[in-house]
Order: structure tokens, then C-alpha cells, then sequence
């Protein structure tokens, strides 16, 4: 009876486990984490490349969610965010899950509630709505671009990873979306270069 009841205190005693997060990136006095990364590729609709290393890919997606967080600091005064902009992301996002349950499960995953969720893209939503609003670019995104993206790099990536792939007619909405969000950055490099550059970004995860 006493050994069960120390071995009940020595328990009660032992220190609470905490899990520390890794910073990938500090931006200014933000943090951005790891998990943020794990989040990005689960929930946006983002691609790996053939040829990109696991790194390699981890770090461009690093380098998009700075973009998103530089992006949110300089303008998030002069934009209000409605209902239709979050949607206008929500809608790619619940489609790559399959349903808004799937999505739900998804966050369960990660902790989030709804409002957690709509924290973390809030900073992606205002981003893409500087870019529509503010240049108003309309790139357009042929089909054959999408087809063949489907083919040389999707396709071929589901199998590589050895994941379940869904057909052309529902990969084209999130793959042009892809693409036209690839071709807008390229015309706007210059002017995220130069905003860049009042900002002091430390990329953590690229030392290492």
C-alpha cells in the first residue's frame, strides 16, 4: 500500500511536459514557427516541386508565409478584411480537404477552433487582397498550363509521396490558382523586394 502511494506522489511530482515550438523566422519582433510551415502545406494550396528538396520546399514556403506577415504589417491599416475575402481563400481550402468536416477534423489536428483558423490565413487573405486591389493584375491561366502542371508535377509528385491523387477536373481551380499566384509574384518582385527591405527578417530554419 505504501509503494502504490509513493509511487502516486513521485508522479504528481514529476514536471508538467511542455512542448516548445521552433521558430523558423523572426520578422521584426514576429514569430514565425514550424508548425506554422505544417499548417501552410496542410491547409493552402501549395505544391512541391519534382525536383525540390524537402528543405528546399519547406523553405519557400517559409518565405511565403514571410511575405504574407511583411505584407499584413505594412498595409493591415489601410484594408478592411470582409466575409467575401475569407471566403475567397476558405473555399480553395475546404475543396483540397474535401468538405468543411474534413476541414474541421483537420484543425482538430493542430488545436484550432474556427477562430484560430481564420487568425492564421488572415494574414494570407490580406495579402491577396493588396495584390488584387491595390495592382489590379489579371494574369491569365490557360488551360494547357494547368494540364500540363497536372501532369509533370502534381501527378507525378502524388505517386512519389505515395498519396492518393484527385482528378484534373478538381485539381484545375486550386492549380490555376497556384500558377496565377506564381506569375503575380515574378511581375511583383521588385516591389516585394523593396518592402522587404525595411523589415529586419531573420530566416532561422535556412541556418540551420
Amino acid at each position: 500500500m505504501f509503494s502504490k502511494i509513493l509511487l502516486y506522489l513521485l508522479i504528481l511530482l514529476q514536471p508538467s511536459t511542455i512542448i516548445i515550438d521552433k521558430i523558423a523566422a523572426i520578422v521584426n519582433n514576429e514569430i514565425i514557427t514550424m508548425t506554422d510551415i505544417d499548417k501552410s502545406i496542410s491547409l493552402f494550396p501549395v505544391f512541391k516541386r519534382n525536383e525540390e528538396s524537402p528543405k528546399s520546399f519547406y523553405n519557400r514556403l517559409l518565405q511565403d508565409l514571410i511575405n504574407y506577415k511583411i505584407i499584413y504589417l505594412e498595409y493591415k491599416d489601410d484594408f478592411i478584411l470582409t466575409e467575401e475575402d475569407y471566403e475567397e481563400l476558405q473555399t480553395p481550402i475546404i475543396n483540397k480537404q474535401g468538405s468543411l468536416n474534413q476541414l474541421m477534423t483537420l484543425l482538430k489536428k493542430f488545436d484550432m477552433n474556427w477562430k484560430d483558423f481564420k487568425n492564421f490565413i488572415k494574414e494570407k487573405v490580406l495579402y491577396e487582397k493588396v495584390l488584387k486591389d491595390k495592382f489590379q493584375i489579371n494574369i491569365k491561366i490557360s488551360f494547357k498550363e494547368i494540364e500540363t502542371f497536372y501532369y509533370k508535377d502534381y501527378l507525378l509528385l502524388q505517386k512519389k509521396l505515395n498519396l492518393k491523387s484527385n482528378s484534373l477536373i478538381e485539381m484545375t481551380t486550386l492549380i490555376e490558382k497556384h500558377l496565377r499566384k506564381v506569375k503575380t509574384e515574378k511581375k511583383l518582385s521588385g516591389w516585394l523586394k523593396e518592402i522587404k527591405s525595411s523589415y529586419k527578417i531573420e530566416n532561422i530554419f535556412l541556418k540551420e
